[in-house]
């Protein structure tokens, strides 16, 4: 026969399993998908990939969830897309402005490469954690435009379409060998511009001046230490250290929360 009061244990365990707090985990190293493509094979290749629209509202609605207190995400130098990164920032300051923590982990933000981008994202968070072995590539943007003028013209392809204005560049892909002044002119600005935005959001998420984050720009990419020690990072830390200290911050107190922890992390 079972003694009654050992039954109690396990069923308050599972209560706070189903009332404590949740953690929402978001994981960015497989891309974010527009909207689900519209065919059979291509809904099968897209599996994997999150949608936009859902990880957005997850996101907003998570802020306003009072069981959710934090939000983690992984993030990496793999480009999302800016229009896309910026949408996530939105979502991830409308996040933190109901009160909640946030915090963005990364092995390495470019592999040495070009992670402005990422980085860009990551600055929304409240904490940056990035792995000891890792890099800060806040190297800045570019553009670069293939041109396919040369090889349709051997081949004897004619492209028919036009333009209104020497700015409407769309066409130039096809019909030209390189850039026309107007298309340079279009494309620099397009840079400078989105470049300056990334500066401000880097400036106002780590707390430095704008030249401060420029000077950082024409040095990178940086080391792990060296992010740190610049400011761009938080802490160096394992995905097991994130994990464990967020938990941590949420343990639930009392006889039962032994060995509980675990459970308070949410899928996103």
């Amino acid at each position: 026969m079972v003694h009654p009061v050992k039954l109690l244990g396990p069923f308050s365990r599972l209560q706070q399993r189903r009332s404590g707090p949740l953690i929402l985990e978001l994981d960015l190293t497989d891309g974010l998908a527009e909207e689900a493509p519209s065919d059979a094979v291509g809904q099968l290749l897209a599996r994997r990939h999150q949608q936009l629209r859902d990880v957005v509202e997850g996101i907003r609605r998570g802020a306003h969830d009072p069981r959710v207190k934090a939000l983690v995400a992984k993030i990496d130098g793999r480009p999302l897309g800016f229009a896309k990164v910026q949408e996530v920032r939105d979502a991830v300051a409308s996040f933190r402005a109901a009160g909640k923590d946030t915090v963005a982990w990364a092995e390495s933000f470019g592999e040495f490469g070009p992670g402005t981008a990422s980085y860009y994202l990551a600055c929304a968070f409240t904490e940056i954690a990035l792995v000891p072995t890792g890099a800060v590539g806040l190297t800045g943007l570019s553009v670069g435009t293939t041109f396919f003028g040369g090889a349709a013209e051997r081949l004897g392809v004619r492209f028919e379409g036009g333009a209104r204005h020497e700015y409407k560049n769309a066409p130039n892909q096809f019909t030209e060998r390189g850039y026309t002044e107007p298309h340079r002119e279009n494309t620099e600005r397009l840079v400078a511009s989105l470049s300056e935005q990334i500066v401000e959001g880097v400036a106002e998420g780590r707390g430095l001046t704008a030249e401060r984050v420029r000077e950082l720009v024409d040095r990178a990419p940086l080391l792990a230490s060296e992010a740190q020690e610049a400011g761009l990072v938080d802490r160096l830390a394992y995905r097991d250290e994130v994990y464990a200290d967020l938990r941590s911050r949420y343990a639930p107190s009392g006889p039962a929360a032994e060995g509980e922890a675990g459970d308070a992390t949410g899928g996103g």
